[in-house]
């Protein structure tokens, strides 16, 4: 299997200067530089440098996949704008990190696929879809967060599994107790409508839909708040205040509206019912199993009824498919005879509805011995279990 690394790196509060992308392009001389953006793409060798650093030091926003399994978003937060601690309440080890490095904030999400990914990977454009959600957060919005939880949990757990035919019984119930008798962080409102962004982020690391499904069940909706408030808000704001922030508008601060929109936030009381995660790992991961075996069932019945509307429907026009069966068959072409076998399982099939299966064969052995000359056709007839 042939290598592939692909690492994409975005910058979003400000461009790059040109001494900077010069910096960069010196990393690898198969790096695509602009003043927003830096692709390294590699077949064979690695990164020369640490990602980390280079984030840290450029960059606002990482994608790295590789196609045996390795798959890694980062995003850098200026420290003052987040929730630090609200943040690290969704922390699963070495999946989700979130990390202090000088003025800036590091979210971290990893995930290292074992058997690597199936078919085809394309790393071009996966970034750029996702990048919405650094935005997202910045503006309160922790919904990435809760996600990248399920999907740290979801993959632990299946880690467990696959390890413990290798454990002792008492050593394993033991973990299953420390693993998964831990709280859910809490659960942030507006799950029922979700970004394109955080859409992207599912689709492409895979959160199981079942366990989002029970998860986002206890998500609340987030009212908004009434521009009357916002206004009176701004009304309370000091002159020199207003006067210091316009200046910092007109030298185009980047973030200013978000800095000034958490302030006014703070001082807004909105009442808002929020989950405060009280269901254990364990409850949810047990939820997601009986949610995806009702959608089983779901699924079953759908399959049943458009089954039984297939066969009532044939078997209303039964003796012309019999008629079509045998005007096939004194055709004498082998295309004929494989269209035949079709037709006669289909039969078949509405016989056991209807429960009349010893009709139907006696059927198809008055049918074989009137053309027992066609050794063609009993061929594809024996095959078919059809005699």
């Amino acid at each position: 299997m042939s290598e592939y690394q692909y690492y994409e790196f975005q910058s979003v509060d400000r461009p790059l200067t040109q001494s900077e992308q010069e910096a960069i392009s010196k990393l690898s001389s198969r790096a695509q530089i602009s003043s927003s953006r830096a692709i390294f793409l590699y077949n064979y060798g690695d990164f020369p440098g640490q990602e980390k650093q280079v984030l840290i030091k450029y960059f606002d926003a990482m994608f790295y996949i590789a196609n045996w399994g390795s798959l890694q978003l980062m995003f850098r937060f200026p420290k003052g704008l987040i929730d630090i601690e609200l943040m690290q309440k969704y922390c699963v080890e070495d999946i989700v990190e979130v990390s202090e490095i000088n003025d800036f904030v590091i979210l971290e999400i990893s995930i290292n696929e074992e058997e690597g990914f199936d078919g085809w990977i394309e790393g071009e454009g996966n970034l750029s879809s996702l990048i919405g959600l650094r935005q997202e957060i910045l503006q309160g919005d922790y919904r990435l967060l809760y996600l990248a939880w399920l999907k740290g949990i979801t993959y632990l757990d299946e880690l467990d599994d696959e390890d413990e035919d290798e454990r002792d019984d008492d050593d394993e119930n033991d973990d299953e107790n420390d693993d998964k008798e831990g709280l859910e962080p809490p659960v942030p409102p507006n799950f029922g409508k979700l970004s394109s962004s955080l859409q992207a982020f599912i689709d492409i690391f895979e959160v199981d839909e079942h366990l989002l499904k029970a998860a986002i069940s206890a998500s609340v909706t987030k009212p908004s708040i009434p521009e009357s408030s916002i206004t009176e808000a701004i009304k309370k704001l000091d002159r020199s205040e207003v006067d210091t922030l316009l200046l910092r508008l007109l030298k185009g601060e980047s973030n200013l509206s978000i800095e000034l929109r958490n302030k006014l936030s703070a001082m807004i009381e909105v009442k808002q019912d929020q989950n405060p995660g009280k269901r254990t790992i364990r409850q949810l991961l047990a939820s997601a199993e009986k949610e995806e075996k009702q959608e089983e069932e779901r699924r079953g019945k759908e399959a049943k009824a458009a089954r039984i509307k297939e066969l009532e429907a044939l078997a209303k026009r039964e003796t012309a498919v019999w008629e079509d069966i045998d005007a096939l068959i004194q055709k004498g072409t082998s295309s004929s005879y494989d269209e035949v076998v079709p037709l006669l399982l289909k039969l078949q099939d509405l016989a056991e509805y209807q429960k009349q299966t010893v009709k139907f064969f006696t059927l198809v052995q008055q049918l074989h011995n009137k053309y027992s000359s066609r050794s063609a056709l009993k061929r594809r007839l024996l095959k078919a279990n059809l005699l």
